[in-house]
């Protein structure tokens, strides 16, 4: 027995000691999430206990009330007839022993019996002393029968009180209350320590941990300190998934690592120029882009010391040239909407004040838009590279139209030999006319005039031939297509007559103007139709028809040249634009290589197909409205 009680007072001893060291944990934390739910628990038990405490004793209240009345009709019916009859027959003894009979019920603190009679003084018995309110009266009438018919003599008036009961009540709710709130807080005692124990020291320890981790260490390990449960419960998932947590960010911190590893190789590698920057100004119209940092690439590029852009003295606008300042504009707005600007070609002024091409695109960092990066290439090699590739192609077809005017020497001489022919003739037949006596000199004036007509006859199929043939570039300028198309008919007018082959011409009425290279499209035109002739010179039979026909298209022209030669194998039509491939003995395989490069340039389209009932047709378009041309 003794050993029994030492160990409960050892158990109490430490219960206590643990209590108390939970209570000062809980004291040093106001504001956690135990004490919160110990005030909760708090709360809700005072609320809950107040309202069933307060049933209980209305429930109490109702049932002392009930008994009270409940004997008060007891008396009604027990005492009214034998005071009745004490007071017709005024015993006044009787009346007082009769009413401290009633005095003996519970509760019952006063009774009085009265007189109603006419008489001068009333006959009034009253024992007991009228109690303190709240009290419950009650009155009956006291009837005796006088000839038959009930008389009303008197009154009897019953005074209860209700001090016993609100006492009782009282007595109640203090040991309700007592009672409840022990158990209140030995409960909430009770549950703090388990939640403690299972939820907040873990949770304590879980923050200790994760405020100690660094993004830079490895991933973060949390558990608890605790055995494992057969079951997951919420701890034990919350653990699981801030570990997995843990090592996704780690991952990801490391991915973003290499990958910022990675981009910082290729600014450092100065492989082209890039820069962030900062967008400065309060409106669109007059924002600029500050340079925050830049690699030796972009200062190589524009020919600025790093000083020079980072302070704030060279901005996006300072460098751009004055005639890109609305594209740069539109970039911005571009970026403003979507975040980023698709790569445009625009011009740096360098700190010596030459130019320099390049290739800018950007995009910003964050919803803000106020930062970014930009990538800037140069363009110089590429420009020089172009325009070395421009005038080896100008080189290529130059050549290509001296092998042509070549192949057309014999037409060209009969060209040129009739109108000279026609020439002579004229001025002999002048000399004739000179010669009579008198000389007729209106004949000698016409034959000058034809001899004047063959002359320029002559001389405008020198100028054609030398405009195909001079090296120079032609430039761009707006012209009738179907009046350059006239001008290669004439010039190919021997060639088709050798070969016997009818040209014949459809050129479509009011066609817009073309923008481009005259003698240029005029080669490609001229190639077209001597590789018609070409085709049509080695049929044995059948009819040589050559067609050249223009239409209008919705936004240009388009140029066929028809013939009713051999027409294309399909191996040939896979091939027939490739440079250097040929179906002639004699070819090089540049004719139409070239002819597709130039339609390109002038921004058209350059296709073959077959010929209905035979032959093929050679297309192409050309727009109206030209934006550059070789």
């Amino acid at each position: 027995m003794g050993q029994a009680l030492g160990w409960l007072s050892d158990f109490a001893r430490r219960l206590a000691a643990r209590a108390r060291e939970y209570l000062r944990k809980l004291a040093a934390t106001r504001h956690s999430i135990g004490a919160r739910l110990l005030i909760g628990i708090l709360l809700f038990s005072t609320f809950v206990t107040f309202v069933l405490a307060g049933i209980q004793l209305y429930t109490d209240y109702q049932r002392d009330v009930a008994a009270i009345r409940s004997r008060l009709d007891l008396i009604g019916k027990s005492y009214l007839d034998s005071l009745a009859e004490s007071l017709w027959t005024l015993d006044e003894t009787q009346l007082r022993l009769q009413l401290m009979g009633i005095l003996q019920q519970a509760d019952i603190r006063a009774a009085e019996v009265r007189d109603t009679g006419i008489s001068i003084k009333p006959l009034v018995v009253q024992v007991g002393e009228t109690p303190e309110p709240p009290v419950v009266t009650r009155d009956y009438p006291l009837t005796h029968t006088v000839q038959g018919q009930d008389r009303v003599i008197g009154t009897l008036r019953v005074e209860a009180t209700l001090a016993n009961a609100y006492r009782r009540l009282t007595d109640t709710a203090a040991r309700v209350f007592a009672t409840q709130a022990t158990e209140i807080f030995l409960v909430a005692l009770f549950i703090i320590f388990f939640f403690n124990y299972l939820v907040t020291r873990h949770l304590s320890a879980i923050a200790a941990q994760v405020g100690s981790y660094r993004i830079y260490d490895s991933p973060l390990e949390l558990c608890l300190k605790r055995r494992r449960p057969r079951h997951d419960d919420e701890m034990q998932r919350v653990t699981t998934a801030f570990n997995s947590l843990s090592h996704n960010l780690h991952a990801a911190f490391r991915d973003l690592a290499e990958r910022e590893a990675r981009i910082r190789c290729l600014v450092d590698a100065n492989i082209i120029g890039v820069f962030t920057w900062q967008l400065v100004g309060r409106t669109p119209e007059d924002q600029d882009v500050a340079f925050r940092g830049v690699n030796d690439a972009f200062l190589r590029i524009v020919g600025y010391d790093r000083e020079d852009l980072v302070n704030g003295s060279v901005t996006q606008r300072t460098l751009t040239a004055p005639e890109w300042q609305d594209r740069t504009q539109r970039a911005m707005a571009e970026m403003r909407l979507t975040g980023a600007f698709q790569p445009y070609e625009e011009e740096y002024i360098r700190k010596d004040g030459s130019r320099v091409p390049v290739l800018i695109g950007a995009a910003q960092f964050g919803e803000t838009g106020e930062q970014g990066v930009a990538f800037v290439l140069d363009l110089t090699e590429r420009k020089r590279g172009e325009q070395a590739l421009q005038q080896a192609q100008a080189e290529l077809a130059h050549a290509a139209r001296i092998a042509t005017m070549g192949q057309l020497t014999a037409s060209i001489a009969h060209e040129v030999k009739q109108p000279i022919a026609a020439a002579v003739t004229n001025a002999e037949a002048a000399l004739r006319w000179l010669a009579r006596r008198p000389p007729d000199l209106e004949e000698v004036r016409k034959a000058l005039t034809r001899i004047v007509q063959d002359g320029n006859r002559a001389s405008d199929v020198i100028g054609r031939i030398r405009d195909l043939v001079r090296k120079a570039p032609s430039p761009k300028e707006r012209f009738e297509i179907n009046g350059a198309i006239r001008e290669v008919i004439e010039i190919t007018r021997g060639e088709a007559v050798k070969n016997g082959v009818s040209v014949r011409m459809e050129l479509g009425a009011g066609l817009q103007l073309i923008e481009g290279d005259r003698v240029q499209l005029q080669q490609v035109i001229l190639n077209l139709m001597m590789n018609a002739l070409e085709a049509m010179a080695g049929m044995a039979e059948g009819q040589r028809e050559l067609q050249v026909t223009t239409t209008a298209e919705p936004e240009g022209v388009r140029v066929a040249v028809r013939d009713s030669g051999p027409g294309l194998t399909p191996v040939a039509e896979e091939r027939l634009f490739e440079a250097f491939h040929t179906t002639k003995s004699s070819g090089l395989g540049i004719g139409l290589s070239i002819c597709s490069s130039i339609i390109e340039a002038h921004g058209g389209r350059l296709w073959a197909e077959a010929n209905e009932p035979q032959g093929a047709v050679f297309q192409f378009t050309l727009p109206v409205e030209q934006h550059s041309a070789s």
